[in-house]
């Protein structure tokens, strides 16, 4: 089986922790299509809508969701070993592919070997309890056996599935192409701009997920595109054990950077005598916990950690083009006894199945958006699809 490539780099407000994407808000705004709740075309605003299409897929992220969704089904194959999360990650990429049709693909992985974020900050995720064997193999058999059916697989050393996706849709804007990254982690929310958009997958799957754009983001998070990162940075990531500023959660990171932009600017204002200004959006107790000298450490510390590479030695896109050659793709996936059969129509060329598949409607841009998320009337945010895991 052939290994997958292994490059090295060359020498922002969401979610609150277990809260999902507002697929309730978006329908109410008019932005779901009757034919389809959850996945419009992915087509950024600012870019032509027939600009060539990469798709980035966050590997680890998919793999996760697979496993949690079909191990009690504990399909192995014939010498014994999980296959469930295999099979159900080349499904969802399959379906991804079916739904947004796009020109070009890459899968990225997490680096098992080394991170240079927990170089840094040993505490990074090391909180995670240990994996289940079952998909601890599956993740390490995932890269190699999807390259070896044909995908473009990039693992770059020390560095995460994330980091991929980032440095995939610079490649795509620097090329004039779009991209859409697939992944059912909020950090890729930091992605979004006028030529990316996020395929966000949650538990109803790709056909139930929401693409979310420049235009949407705010729906869902509460704040604009660029934003996002910031917003992670203030409130923390307890899924990789990353504290924020003690006391200040989404809702009031989101009022801030409506105000002021970004982190760099609210800071730049309490040390340059504005401190008023800061005061009038969120109060005096705010004011105070963002001045704690741990507050502005975690913010910094966070900020550096949740930064992307961009800068990644990405194959170019003319090697990650799509169709993927059928015989190789049945090849590779049945000696694991992974058959799909027709839904890979769209990764090898194929035609949709007619009573499966018809085209997708687009995001109604006419429609008026809300100020911000959905919320309880009472001002805590709505956790509008409850019980599925951040897969990360």
């Amino acid at each position: 089986m052939s290994a997958p490539s292994v490059v090295r780099p060359d020498a922002d407000p969401g979610l609150p922790d277990g809260a999902e994407d507002g697929v309730a808000a978006l329908r109410a705004a008019g932005l779901l299509g009757a034919q389809d709740e959850g996945a419009e075309e992915a087509t950024a605003e600012g870019v032509a809508p027939d600009a060539p299409l990469l798709l980035a897929v966050d590997g680890n992220s998919l793999l996760h969701r697979a496993h949690h969704a079909h191990a009690a089904g504990q399909h192995r194959d014939a010498a014994g070993r999980p296959v469930w999360a295999l099979r159900g990650v080349v499904s969802l990429i399959a379906s991804a592919a079916a739904r947004l049709t796009p020109d070009a693909l890459v899968v990225g992985f997490d680096c098992a070997r080394t991170s240079v974020r927990r170089a840094e900050h040993p505490a990074y995720k090391a909180h995670r309890p240990e994996k289940h064997p079952d998909l601890r193999a599956q993740l390490d058999d995932a890269p190699a056996l999807l390259a070896e059916a044909g995908l473009p697989v990039v693992v770059a050393e020390g560095f995460e599935a994330d980091d991929v996706l980032c440095s995939a849709a610079e490649l795509a804007r620097r090329s004039g192409w779009r991209c859409t990254a697939v992944t059912s982690d909020r950090d890729s929310f930091a992605l979004v701009d006028a030529s990316t958009s996020v395929l966000r997958v949650l538990n109803g799957g790709i056909g139930g997920s929401p693409v979310l754009t420049p235009r949407t983001l705010p729906l869902v998070t509460g704040v604009r595109a660029g934003q996002y990162r910031c917003l992670a940075a203030l409130r923390g990531d307890t899924s990789d054990n990353l504290p924020g500023a003690l006391g200040i959660g989404p809702k009031t990171a989101a009022r801030l950077l409506a105000a002021f932009d970004s982190v760099d600017d609210v800071y730049a204002a309490l040390d340059d005598g504005r401190e008023a200004e800061v005061r009038d959006v969120v109060g005096p107790g705010v004011v105070g916990r963002l001045r704690t000298p741990e507050a502005r450490a975690n913010v910094a510390r966070n900020q550096r950690l949740m930064a992307m590479r961009d800068d990644l030695a990405l194959p170019d896109l003319d090697a990650l083009r799509l169709p993927l050659d059928l015989t190789r793709v049945q090849a590779a996936l049945g000696a694991r006894d992974v058959r799909l059969g027709p839904s890979l129509w769209a990764l090898v060329g194929g035609a949709p199945p007619a009573d499966r598949y018809s085209p997708l409607p687009s995001w109604v841009d006419e429609a008026p958006l809300p100020d911000g998320p959905p919320d309880d009337g009472a001002g805590a945010p709505v956790d509008t699809v409850a019980g599925a895991p951040e897969d990360t």
